[in-house]
């Protein structure tokens, strides 16, 4: 429910609606009970709004995130937090684990002491992720939820510019390497690469999931020798490295007999040996517009737009893929 449902459903402009909550001195006594009671019907919820001022907070943001040891979270944290410095909000992290029992535990905690909201890559259903947003302004990233204001990277083009150069260089077979199947990005992520490796011409197959790095990577790794191929694109850059150093120790050069290519294009990518191929996901410029439309929402000011937020993803190609050479004796 949005600022905007309240202003049409109690036949006001939204600025009347915005001065109500934050400067009822300034609104009709009548006029003011009367969008109190239409909120209140709505199940529209608000916060009072502390005045600005150089040296105090104006509010606090909760932010959760799978994992804080995945560089990608730690972008996305970085990004959400430079935009709430810039609009004098405090900003709260919590890591999930992945786990959705962590994530409803945190939800629970914060919503007392959080203005807004922010979940990152969540486990909940859409459900409950709406009744979230009936308590807190509520934006989700790398998901998309209806009725929820969503954010995420459009990974697709990229993909079809990766799966197109290794075309271009010979490679007809490629190996996806899996993350979650619950992870709504690597769904995303096979239908791109299911599309793109039909209408080049190139084969795809899979292996079990290999995220986290860990014993699940292992298993897909060696999946993985049992029928090679030339080529390999992984759910992530973690993966993506993992899967280099077994390649390696397993007597199988990258990118001379197998190139790899990653996704979300961390800092490693261009430090590691060889410099890792990988998909440019827009991740703190996301991060900034969830905190920017949340923050907002805070403040009541938002236009009341939840159409969704889809920033596109690049192919930045590095020295881990090179031309095709034959597999059959690896």
């Amino acid at each position: 429910m949005t600022i905007s449902d309240v202003a049409k459903a109690a036949g006001v402009s939204i600025a009347t609606v915005s001065r109500t909550f934050r400067r009822p001195d300034r609104v009709n006594v009548n006029t003011l009970n009367h969008v109190r009671a239409v909120a209140e019907r709505l199940g529209y919820h608000t916060q009072i709004i502390r005045p600005r001022s150089e040296s105090h907070l104006v509010g606090m943001i909760s932010l959760t995130v799978n994992d804080l040891n995945n560089p990608m979270y730690s972008q996305i944290a970085h990004g959400v937090q430079r935009e709430c410095a810039r609009r004098n909000f405090g900003l709260m992290v919590s890591e999930t684990e992945g786990s959705i029992a962590t994530e409803r535990a945190i939800i629970k905690r914060s919503i007392p002491h959080a203005d807004g909201m922010i979940l990152c890559s969540p486990r909940l259903s859409d459900w409950e992720a709406r009744k979230v947003a009936q308590s807190r302004p509520l934006a989700v990233m790398i998901r998309m939820i209806g009725g929820v204001q969503s954010l995420y990277a459009d990974d697709g083009p990229a993909i079809t510019q990766a799966v197109n150069e290794l075309a271009r260089l010979g490679h007809r077979e490629i190996t996806y390497l899996p993350g979650p199947e619950h992870s709504w990005g690597n769904s995303l992520r096979i239908a791109a690469l299911q599309s793109t490796c039909r209408s080049v011409g190139v084969r795809l197959r899979h292996t079990q999931c290999a995220y986290p790095v860990g014993p699940h990577a292992q298993r897909a790794f060696a999946e993985f020798l049992r029928s090679p191929t030339s080529a390999v694109i992984a759910y992530n850059d973690e993966v993506a490295y993992a899967f280099m150093r077994f390649a390696q120790r397993h007597g199988l050069d990258v990118p001379g007999r197998v190139s790899v290519v990653g996704i979300d294009d961390i800092p490693m990518c261009e430090v590691c040996s060889p410099t890792l191929s990988s998909i440019a996901v827009p991740r703190q410029e996301l991060a900034r517009i969830a905190a920017k439309r949340v923050i907002d929402q805070v403040l009541h000011i938002a236009d009341g737009t939840m159409a969704p937020v889809v920033l596109e993803s690049r192919f930045v190609p590095r020295d881990s893929i090179g031309p095709f050479r034959n597999t059959r004796t690896m």
